[in-house]
């Protein structure tokens, strides 16, 4: 079972990121999978261009983007990066922009990245967590919040 806690450090979280636009903040994401080797380079244009071609549909909650690819477009193994941003960005949903946090998955399959993706939807679907985590400074402010969504998914279980 792949928990968001041990995906989320100092090589996959980047807080309070300055970016010019929606592309540039999934480059920025998706570099950080590239550099951990979870996925290869071009799973980063893969992101982009579902966005481009289906539309915004990985803004999934107010201020919240999830990008994302098929597995074969270049994953090696499941994990998740987080960026948040310093300004947020239009990604061109017209319910949930401007975007302010984006976690970037890489999903090797259908079922390996569920329990990470359950750990995210339980933080940002609170609304206090989501702002804790929106003007994070530190790793370790998200850290925290980490462990408070295990707990809470411990108790909703």
């Amino acid at each position: 079972m792949l928990d968001l806690k041990d995906m989320l450090n100092e090589n996959t979280v980047k807080l309070q990121y300055k970016v010019s636009d929606w592309k540039e903040a999934v480059r920025v994401g998706g570099n950080m999978l590239v550099k951990i080797d979870a996925c290869e380079p071009k799973y980063i244009d893969a992101m982009i261009h579902s966005v481009e071609e289906l539309g915004p549909y990985i803004v999934i909650a107010p201020g919240l983007a999830l990008p994302h690819a098929r597995p074969e477009e270049g994953v090696k193994k499941s994990w998740f990066s987080l960026l948040t941003l310093e300004e947020p960005v239009e990604f061109g949903n017209e319910f949930n922009d401007p975007v302010y946090v984006v976690f970037c998955m890489a999903a090797k399959d259908k079922n390996e990245h569920i329990e990470a993706l359950r750990q995210v939807a339980t933080l940002c679907s609170e609304k206090q967590y989501f702002e804790k985590i929106k003007y994070a400074k530190s790793l370790k402010e998200i850290q925290d919040l980490l462990d408070l969504a295990g707990d809470l998914l411990k108790l909703n279980n």
